[in-house]
Parts: C-alpha cells; structure tokens; sequence
C-alpha cells in the first residue's frame, strides 16, 4: 500500500498554536496540489462545558485567515451529542458562543433535534450496513476536519479517526455507534442513569456492548468510513496531549508536553503518525487503542503507511 504523506511541524510553545497550524495547512494545500472549494467546512469539537483542553477557536484565527485570503468562505460545523448539555441545537450553539466559535458562523449538522441524518451504506463493515451521518456534513462539498489528539477512554486516544466516526455521526448515529440499535428512535439518552440501567429499564444499556473497546472501535472505524470524502483535508493539534475526550466535563491537565501540528490527506496514516512521534519521544507506549488502525486499513478507509515530512 501507497505510504501517504503526513505534514507536521513541532510545537514547543502554546503562543505558536496558532501560526503553526497555518503553515502547515498551506504545505499540505500546496505539495498535494489540493483544489480548494469557495466553501468549505471547517469541522469541529466545540468543547464540553467545563473542559478546558479542547482547541479553543483563537487557535484556528490564522487558518480562517489563510482560507479567506483564497477566496473561500468558512463555517464551523458540529454535531449534536446523544446526551448531555450538547445534545440540542439551542443549546449546542449558545455552548459554542460561549466557548468563542463566533468569528464565521457555526451551524449543528444534524439539526436542532439531532434527527437532520442521511443513510450512507458502506462496505465491509462488520457491524453496520448504513450509518446516520448529519446531513449538513455528509452535503458539505470539501470538510477541513480540524481534530485534537488526546487520550480517549474508550478508543485508547482521539484523532482522525475518532473525529470523523463520532464527530460526523448524528445523534441517533451517535446513540447506535456508542450504545445498541435497539434503543427506540425517540429515546432521550441520560448517560449517567443509563449506566445504572438494568435490562429492563428504560434504556437497554448492554455493558458487554458498550464497554467492549475493540467492538466500539470496529463501529467507529465503519462510521468514519460512512463519513470519509475524497477531498477532506485533515488538521491535527496534537497539543493539550490529555488523558480523556473533549466530551468529558472535567477540567483536565496534560500528561505529556505538546507534539506539534500534523495534517494529511489520510486519516489512518496521520493518526499512526502522531501515535508513533509520541511513543518514540516518551520512549515508551503512550495512548492507547492502535488496533482502530488495523481494523480501519483493513476495511479502506486509509493506510498506516506513512511518509512524515517535516514542514
């Protein structure tokens, strides 16, 4: 298999967030010969309420900066969440505006009820057939996926990949990606009590389903397959490097020092890249969850070959 190029530029202070990101960007754009559309999307995590390590959007200023300098027009775009604070567009977008994503406009993909959704067949897939992908996201003509690598409690760490299987899905994907199909299409999900939940309850909560992580990394893999376009660009601030999501509500501080900025065409390959920068430079295995790369290559939606190329 074609290695892919990974771009990066490393990261030694918070006051280069910023810049770096742009530079990066523009070489990516540049050496891939990259045609950009007069409007892209720029998808993002717009930060649980009371989490501080998700990428703020001061740190993408000089990107906009750049796409607008070539004539394209930008929106932030998000999805709804199962459950919790973020899981309505009123609320969404009010929790978005506080946390500073007010320069171009923000838009939640799925609708304000989460049920804004396309049905995207896929092929290979172990676990599904079709995924519930956010219509806005899935009709966006070219997506600049801006992710944030970090530990994840589940995946083992956060990136590409869990930024297009989770990020893209709509609340109901959201629900069947995390949770079981079973779940009733009108269900509310309160994530707190559903863990508390016995089978006969109000939410069939299956634990051996849940909490089985090569399962949900596997239902993960296939969604972000479903979400994949052939033009998406991918920016990575592995920066913040945290122990858990930007879903989770706590207040967390880093547990290694900042990586750099990665981006690439290829979610498999820039993932695998920054996993691999990270474990050599600790000189030890850091985050977890490398078996989402495997079971991602293998049912095509990128390569764990890689050519790093230092901008």
């Amino acid at each position: 298999m074609k290695a892919a190029k990974v771009y990066y530029q490393p990261i030694t202070n918070k006051s280069k967030w910023n810049s770096t990101a742009k530079i990066v960007l523009k070489k990516l754009i540049a050496d891939s010969k990259i045609k950009l559309e007069k409007d892209i999307t720029l998808k993002i995590h717009s930060g649980e309420p009371g989490n501080i390590s998700f990428i703020k959007p001061k740190y993408m200023n000089a990107v906009i900066d750049y796409l607008e300098e070539e004539n394209v027009k930008t929106v932030f775009m998000e999805t709804n969440t199962a459950g919790g604070p973020r899981s309505t567009g009123k609320n969404h977008r009010q929790i978005a505006k506080t946390h500073g994503f007010t320069r171009i406009p923000f838009i939640v993909a799925d609708g304000d009820d989460g049920r804004d959704q396309v049905l995207v067949s896929i092929k290979n897939g172990k676990h599904f057939k079709q995924c519930k992908i956010a219509r806005k996201l899935h009709e966006s003509k070219q997506v600049l996926v801006i992710s944030h690598f970090k530990g994840h409690c589940m995946t083992g760490y956060g990136g590409a990949i869990k930024m297009l299987g989770i990020g893209y899905a709509s609340k109901r994907g959201k629900i069947e990606a995390h949770a079981i199909p079973e779940i009733p299409e009108n269900e509310t999900i309160d994530w707190d009590k559903a863990k508390n939940e016995s089978s006969t309850g109000q939410i069939n909560w299956n634990e051996e389903y849940v909490y089985a992580n090569f399962s949900f990394m596997e239902r993960t893999a296939e969604y972000a397959l479903a979400a994949k376009k052939p033009n998406d660009i991918h920016l990575i601030y592995a920066v913040s490097l945290v122990e858990n999501c930007d879903c989770d509500s706590t207040k967390m501080t880093p547990i290694y020092a900042d990586l750099g900025v990665f981006a690439s065409r290829d979610p498999v390959a820039i993932d695998k890249a920054m996993l691999d920068m990270l474990d050599k430079r600790q000189g030890k295995a850091t985050y977890t969850g490398r078996y989402i790369l495997d079971y991602a290559q293998k049912i095509g939606l990128g390569s764990k070959s890689y050519q790093l190329i230092k901008v």
